[in-house]
């Protein structure tokens, strides 16, 4: 009868056991949002601003030498006027706004700019150029890290018969409201006569910065003095280490750790009671024969 009662309370803390290691954890304490992956987490949806925090914007501040002023960005609209998408066979696309206005010739002004909403951003104008810029607002006080991979620079190319060759090289930026955490300068490709090379300048930014509620991070494409040929791709990701909403998981895991502890002590103290009762009643038994 012993053995049988002991065998039943390991059996118990073993079916806790394991349903406390099946619980998925799958890095529940970190939060995270992503852009420019065909499947992105907490990414951004096409003609919604601030989707998961995420804004598409633009800045007539352009050749700043890696230097962003927030408070100059301006949001850009989704929009299917203008002829700037006709040349990417888009039907609609984020745009700066005088570039969206029914009568704009992007072909006379060489305006190639194009802004998918999935981390192509290319600032790609020579005549009114401006810079391209992603925003991603904070949902809480928080630690968050920034890590951004891309592809950018200026890209002569020929089309139709026409050189477009100009571009002087762009710039990366990586910023929050006040303050530029990385950039990278992205040079001018050999020309191949082509709209397409097959190895652009690449690289990463990244960082890890302190926000509250509300504050923005930038991916700021900069185009410089001549934006005639420049293009970016980027990759995002950015992860939250710490924050309320992380201490609160952290809390919750800990609560529900108590909790199991507790019931694996109730359940062992009781089927060990129950065991010495039956034993109690046997000895009894044993007795009165």
């Amino acid at each position: 009868m012993k053995n049988t009662k002991r065998r039943m309370a390991g059996a118990a803390l073993a079916i806790l056991i394991s349903m406390i290691l099946a619980v998925p954890v799958q890095a529940s304490w970190q939060r995270k949002w992503t852009i420019g992956y065909e499947k992105n987490t907490n990414g951004p949806e096409k003609e919604i601003q601030g989707t998961n925090g995420w804004y598409f914007m633009y800045s007539e501040d352009v050749n700043t030498g890696g230097n962003f002023e927030a408070s100059k960005a301006k949001e850009c609209i989704w929009t299917d006027t203008g002829s700037c998408r006709m040349w990417y066979d888009y039907n609609e696309m984020w745009m700066p706004e005088p570039y969206a206005v029914q009568d704009y010739d992007c072909l006379a002004s060489s305006c190639w700019w194009r802004m998918d909403g999935n981390g192509i951003m290319d600032p790609n104008v020579k005549e009114g150029a401006v810079s391209s810029v992603i925003a991603w607002e904070a949902p809480e006080d928080g630690t968050y890290s920034i890590h951004s991979d891309y592809s950018a620079g200026s890209m002569p190319f020929d089309w139709t018969g026409k050189d477009y060759d100009e571009g002087d090289g762009l710039t990366l930026m990586l910023c929050t409201d006040t303050d530029t955490v990385d950039h990278a300068f992205c040079g001018v490709m050999p020309d191949t006569g082509k709209k397409v090379v097959d190895h652009m300048p690449s690289g990463s930014l990244k960082g890890e910065v302190e926000l509250r509620k509300g504050d923005k991070i930038y991916i700021v494409a900069d185009p410089g003095e001549n934006g005639g040929s420049d293009i970016a791709t980027v990759k995002m990701e950015i992860t939250q280490e710490e924050g309320k909403s992380i201490r609160t998981f952290w809390k919750i895991v800990l609560g529900a750790g108590i909790a199991v502890c507790f019931l694996i002590i109730v359940l062992t103290v009781f089927l060990i009671l129950k065991s010495r009762r039956t034993e109690s009643d046997l000895d009894e038994d044993d007795d009165d024969e």
